[in-house]
């Protein structure tokens, strides 16, 4: 176990256990029998190359977990140390004690960062992730030199709640927990993507936490409204926004188009002019799945800039 409550969980190229179709390698959120002693940590596994100087860390979405990187971990650990982690309360990391929140899960990726001693890292994060990105970021700056938010969002804003007990009450308003994640996660995928990955990625989300799940949505919603603006503000690494997808007044998710552009990515423009803007049309909310050869090109370019 490493300082920090992070717990190490490594695996090099011939032990990474999910390789391959996405698919297949969806795991289930419980801890396995064998880590009940570091339940309370977080997981973390890294391969690729120990030699290269260059890190890539990737942070899941709410109510996901690291497997959601496997096309990207695959594709770049020939080339890069690759860390990939699961977020307390998700994945193979148990829920902690504390409610959990942007600026929780935050602190853990900035220790995570200190334990392996990454320098120059690039985060990339995902949905709500691409908030925990951002935060960790900015609380570690002599060790991130980029940042890439994959299919971020401002989720507070027109139609939607503004307050971290507006986002409690609107869960309730939704009809419950499951229902709104029913709602949200029926939305993910475009119909190119088979049916075994939507019900996977629909039964992973109802099996975190209720808890969790609760305290991330709302803390999400709070962070946007109070943190969001200030930290682009005052970021100063290369930035990249790859966008497939964007909710609309109805709160409904639909694919971004070529040459398009959404409030979100609006949004980031006005408040940090030097961002990249880069499009994944006819895709959904997982373009790293969806679109994986894609994503990992634009990531690729960030990967050369900051080299």
């Amino acid at each position: 176990m490493t300082p920090g409550g992070v717990n190490c969980h490594r695996t090099g190229r011939k032990g990474t256990s999910a390789h391959g179709n996405i698919r297949q390698t969806l795991r289930p959120t419980k801890n396995p029998p064998d880590m009940s002693s570091v339940a309370s940590h977080m997981h973390y596994e890294v391969s690729g190359s120990s030699l290269s100087k260059q890190t890539v860390c990737f942070i899941h979405g709410l109510c996901c977990d690291l497997t959601d990187w496997e096309h990207q971990r695959t594709h770049f650990q020939d080339r890069y140390r690759v860390i990939g982690c699961d977020l307390k309360g998700h994945g193979y990391s148990a829920a902690p004690v504390e409610r959990v929140s942007i600026e929780s899960w935050a602190v853990d990726i900035a220790e995570l960062l200190d334990s392996l001693n990454v320098q120059n890292g690039v985060l990339v994060g995902h949905s709500m992730g691409c908030r925990v990105a951002l935060a960790a970021a900015l609380r570690r700056p002599e060790r991130v030199g980029a940042v890439a938010l994959v299919d971020g969002s401002r989720f507070a804003g027109v139609n939607g709640p503004s307050t971290y007990d507006d986002a409690l009450a609107s869960i309730e308003a939704a009809g419950g927990w499951p229902v709104l994640v029913r709602h949200l996660f029926s939305q993910m995928f475009t119909k190119k993507a088979p049916a075994s990955l939507r019900q996977r990625v629909m039964d992973r989300a109802l099996a975190i936490p209720e808890a969790v799940g609760r305290a991330g949505f709302a803390s999400m919603v709070a962070w946007d409204v109070q943190q969001l603006d200030s930290t682009l503000r005052s970021f100063v690494r290369p930035l990249t926004v790859i966008q497939s997808t964007y909710v609309n007044e109805e709160r409904n998710r639909i694919s971004v188009g070529k040459g398009e552009s959404t409030p979100w990515l609006d949004h980031v423009r006005l408040r940090y002019s030097s961002a990249v803007i880069e499009i994944v049309p006819e895709s959904g909310h997982f373009p790293q799945i969806e679109s994986a050869s894609i994503v990992n090109a634009h990531l690729q370019r960030l990967l050369d800039q900051v080299c």
